[in-house]
């Protein structure tokens, strides 16, 4: 589907769900090259950056956080990947391709663009980076939110579905920090090549804005991975601890009531036993046994065994 997003000060035409139709169109009427087009309607294409001057076509490929489930609650936080917004400007006219859930991004850059009718195609591209750029820092901080949540949880009970949940997380991060790369390294690249093509000076302004933006959330993007793969590790450790405490306890009981067993074990028999013919046998044959496990946990204790 081809959408009129605006006309001045240029065109731009917003493409989603992109069927045959649309493609002759856009092959026909706008003159795009075919492998553009492949490139920009591929959802695994990754970030970059191609300068065509013989077609007089930029074409920038940039990575954003996709949500793929909603947080019914918070044991079941939003799970993130990366999905491409394309932007391709082809004389004066801007195209955009994406993924139908970035629609309201579009309309915020619809807005911005109706508030600034001196916005050239490249300025406006640039504007809407940092638009993106911003993106991942709402979508990291999100997770910072659900992961604190789970982080109470697991202070009072560790849970598998808390467990289960944290991973979550920690795979989106992982998404969200190779989007972040990968943009980052596409932006470079497009402050290279301003530079050399002694871009105006809006639009350096506007670049060095982006970069340093770009910067941050990979930088938050590390740390927030980093934490939550520690916070993973320390509840792995937790649980094991946990398991270790009860076969220690399991392990400790066992060896005490062993004696109990052993020595109604050998009374039980058809034989003759001290003590056996006295009437009070049976209290001295229990204290015997208790004085023998209180001997075996003194042992225990004693050792650090518990």
């Amino acid at each position: 589907m081809i959408k009129q997003c605006a006309t001045e000060p240029f065109n731009w035409l917003d493409v989603t769900d992109l069927d045959q139709n649309d493609k002759r169109m856009l092959l026909k009427h706008h003159q795009l090259d075919p492998l553009s087009i492949e490139y920009a309607t591929d959802r695994h294409e990754r970030a970059h950056y191609i300068n065509d001057l013989d077609q007089q076509t930029s074409m920038i490929i940039f990575n954003l956080p996709l949500p793929k489930s909603a947080a019914a609650n918070q044991q079941q936080p939003m799970h993130f990947t990366i999905s491409p917004l394309t932007f391709i400007v082809k004389e004066g006219d801007l195209f955009t391709f994406h993924n139908p859930q970035f629609n309201l991004l579009i309309s915020q850059l619809k807005q911005l663009l109706s508030q600034h009718h001196n916005w050239t195609s490249p300025k406006f591209v640039l504007e809407a980076l940092f638009a993106g750029t911003q993106y991942y820092d709402e979508v990291i901080e999100q997770l910072n939110d659900q992961r604190s949540n789970l982080v109470d949880n697991l202070d009072q009970k560790i849970q598998n579905q808390d467990l289960l949940a944290l991973a979550e997380i920690e795979k989106s991060f992982v998404y969200i920090l190779s989007g972040t790369q990968t943009n980052l390294m596409l932006l470079e690249k497009i402050a290279q090549a301003k530079e050399t093509g002694k871009a105006k000076r809006v639009e350096h302004k506007a670049i060095i804005k982006l970069l340093i933006e770009a910067r941050q959330a990979e930088q938050m993007a590390k740390i927030s991975l980093d934490v939550t793969e520690r916070l993973t590790a320390t509840s792995n450790n937790l649980l094991n601890n946990n398991l270790n405490d009860t076969m220690k306890f399991l392990t400790v009981w066992s060896l005490v009531l062993t004696i109990p067993t052993i020595v109604t074990g050998f009374y039980g028999m058809n034989v003759f036993l001290p003590l056996a013919k006295y009437s009070l046998a049976w209290i001295l044959i229990i204290v015997l046994t208790v004085i023998l496990m209180l001997i075996l946990w003194y042992y225990l204790k004693k050792h650090r065994f518990i």
